[in-house]
């Protein structure tokens, strides 16, 4: 059959001799050969029950409303075309439907197989219901964009979406779907939505841009890492119910890793062990308290700007790490500066003290042996890295005792006949300990003036003055911030 360019022609293939105005409808009726409608210009043309044998194709028309509702067909093709309203309703699931190079108002498909979308432009929703076949979408630009549910589809396998250069000034929504993949390419909307999604692989999302919201509510996935990589979200980043399937191991989390991405906020809450990963991404707003059995992983190329504590307090390292393992798969020095910065933003000083108390405490276990015994034992045990006043104040203590009871044993400050319990000799020997220590400058008895003992005291004064100078300062800026 040649090419149909006028609905005369179109209507003296079927049953229907005459045409109406400018709308034209052919039902029950059989063509035996492809039929091509080139050129055609209608207000509403529809077919419905029509049986084609070959493929349908619709080429450079401009039709205000067109419906194709059971047909039978090998193939259905529209391109370079105006189509005001087009649906699509229960095509063969042998039919590949290939909508290309196209101008619509809105596009509604029902029930389709294979479907490709591409090059298209349409200044209202674009709405895919009961899948039967794999979707592509590719070069395209609509308003909105909805995909819900799918029908059994037995031994034809479970659909594949991919979404490729896809551009929405409104929302894109995956409802009620189990995929065997979803993949999502350079996709740009205000919003992206999945819910009550399962997929037989994981999600593979890259170049994300999303100037308002993700959200991702009861989405399965395998136990691999499933990925959203060089993306961007201006809103916040919700993920309610993330769960794994097809795992050995029932304890085996549901994993949604965040690369080279960056989002406001990000927010996680499920009933079953679910871990959202950040591997060089960045929160630029607040990092939402995990609910439920979910959690975070932070690498060392991610920063968290600001996090939630929940009105949690950290007067000791237990509550400090009780916190963390609550909220982190593993206390990391990233996950701790996280922490930290949020109390640093709510001006709690002294818990900010404690974690870095022990952020680097922890930091030089990983050092060699003898740099993480002097790190460990003396910047930390004995300085408190400069944050811990006591640790300092402790050592001092210590010494002065242990200088006092040398001074005691040894007997230069003991009179004649003064035993070891003597209390004023006792007395004597921690003055004079603590004048070295403190460097108070009192002098040494005529029985300590040896050259010896003058280097001994030196040692000592040399010592206090690092002790009370890190004391004094360290309380010093307590008391200033």
């Amino acid at each position: 059959m040649g090419a149909v360019r006028t609905l005369e022609e179109l209507a003296r293939i079927g049953r229907q001799r005459s045409v109406t105005g400018r709308s034209l409808s052919l039902r029950r009726d059989e063509i035996t050969t492809d039929l091509l409608m080139d050129a055609v210009s209608a207000d509403r043309v529809s077919f419905e029950h029509v049986s084609v044998d070959g493929a349908l194709t619709i080429r450079s028309c401009h039709i205000e409303e067109l419906v194709i509702d059971h047909v039978e067909t090998d193939a259905l093709l529209v391109a370079n075309s105006r189509i005001g309203r087009l649906t699509v309703r229960n095509a063969p699931i042998g039919c590949d439907v290939t909508i290309t190079d196209t101008s619509l108002v809105s596009l509604a498909l029902h029930s389709c197989g294979a479907t490709r979308l591409e090059r298209l432009r349409v200044d209202e929703l674009v709405q895919l219901n009961a899948l039967r076949g794999p979707v592509r979408i590719s070069s395209t630009r609509v308003s909105a964009l909805a995909v819900k549910s799918q029908v059994t589809v037995g031994r034809l396998g479970r659909p594949r979406v991919e979404a490729h250069g896809l551009r929405a000034s409104e929302d894109v929504t995956f409802d009620d779907l189990w995929l065997s993949s979803l993949v999502l390419r350079d996709v740009e909307a205000q919003e992206l939505g999945l819910r009550r999604v399962r997929l037989d692989e994981p999600l593979q999302a890259a170049e994300l841009r999303c100037s308002e919201t993700v959200r991702i509510n009861g989405l399965v996935v395998p136990a691999e890492d499933s990925v959203i990589t060089d993306s961007t979200v201006r809103g916040p980043v919700e993920v309610r119910d993330l769960e794994a399937h097809g795992s050995g191991r029932a304890d085996a989390p549901a994993r949604l890793s965040l690369r080279n991405t960056t989002v406001l906020r990000l927010t996680t809450t499920s009933s079953t062990p679910s871990v959202i990963s950040l591997h060089g991404s960045s929160v630029t707003g607040t990092l939402g308290l995990p609910a439920g059995r979910s959690r975070y992983s932070l690498d060392e190329g991610s920063s968290i700007s600001d996090m939630e504590l929940a009105g949690a307090t950290f007067r000791n390292r237990r509550q400090i790490v009780s916190f963390l393992e609550r909220s982190f798969t593993e206390v990391t020095a990233t996950a701790m500066e996280s922490v930290r910065s949020a109390l640093v933003k709510r001006n709690r000083n002294r818990e900010v003290d404690q974690l870095y108390y022990l952020t680097r405490q922890r930091e030089a276990a990983h050092l060699p042996t003898l740099r993480r015994s002097i790190a460990r034992g003396v910047l930390g045990g004995v300085l408190g890295w400069g944050v811990r006043a006591r640790n300092p104040a402790r050592m001092l203590t210590a010494c002065v005792l242990l200088t006092a009871a040398g001074l005691h044993l040894a007997g230069p400050l003991r009179g004649a006949g003064q035993a070891l319990t003597d209390p004023t000799a006792a007395g004597k020997s921690l003055v004079l300990a603590l004048a070295l220590w403190l460097n108070v400058g009192t002098g040494l008895p005529s029985e300590l003036k040896t050259a010896e003992w003058t280097a001994l005291a030196v040692t000592f004064t040399s010592a206090g003055m690092l002790f009370t100078t890190l004391i004094v300062g360290i309380v010093i800026r307590k008391l200033v911030r």
